[in-house]
């Protein structure tokens, strides 16, 4: 399967030095393309970002497919 495009955010908590509290569910880094790739590849990104942001857990996919226009 092919893939067009792909945004993936990491969310986590972030310190807040003014009002020395944590801030939860905020985008800690945001990793896109418009560089189409195979579908194993995209599996291979994401378990690296995964990995470095220590980010294994409550994983969630928003996926489009659009049907081939024929016209």
């Amino acid at each position: 399967m092919y893939i067009d495009n792909y945004k993936v955010e990491i969310k986590g908590v972030k310190y807040h030095e003014k009002t020395d509290k944590k801030m939860t569910d905020q985008v800690l880094a945001t990793y896109e393309s418009s560089d189409g790739m195979n579908i194993k590849g995209l599996v291979n990104i994401l378990e690296e970002l995964a990995d470095s942001h220590q980010a294994n857990h409550n994983i969630t996919f928003n996926i489009v497919m659009k049907q081939y226009d024929h016209d």
